[in-house]
């Protein structure tokens, strides 16, 4: 005879070591994560991956490869991505500028003279982050409620 109570019981200890081995699967699946490593590299291919790649040797070895793997592909935001490669180093500049990154500005400028923008274009860009830096600060420091911002937004 169909027990209710046995079957909820039952249902609840399989629910819960489910969910133990899902934590200890998680866990386990974390811990190799932080812990991988690229294969140990060979002299030549870390010359290799040195040369190629300016920004090598912010990197320890024993991820030399993937990071350089990892570059390749963040640099292709630019040159393949959806958004043309001049718009995307605009885009940049704006976000260099607005987090003060000392490295990511030269970069971008250089990037964006390579690619024909014009001193007015990348000081429209600036200008743009300023503008949201300033009105995100008026708005937080002075606790405008997001709510009612997303009512304006939608014209109610």
């Amino acid at each position: 005879m169909f027990n209710f109570f046995n079957f909820v019981k039952l249902f609840i200890t399989k629910t819960i070591t489910m969910k133990k081995n899902l934590s200890l699967l998680f866990f386990f699946i974390l811990t190799l994560g932080l812990n991988a490593q690229d294969a140990p590299l060979g002299e030549a291919e870390k010359n290799a991956i040195k040369a190629s790649n300016p920004f090598s040797s912010v990197y320890p070895t024993s991820i030399l490869k993937s990071s350089d793997d990892y570059f390749k592909a963040q640099m292709g935001l630019y040159k393949e991505g959806v958004i043309p490669e001049k718009e995307a180093h605009l885009v940049g500049i704006a976000t260099s500028a607005a987090i003060k990154c000392q490295y990511c500005i030269p970069y971008h400028i250089a990037e964006l003279k390579r690619l024909g923008a014009t001193d007015e274009e990348i000081k429209t860009a600036v200008l743009i982050a300023a503008d949201i830096m300033k009105m995100s600060t008026l708005f937080y420091g002075n606790e405008f409620d997001l709510e009612d911002f997303k009512k304006m937004l939608k014209g109610e």
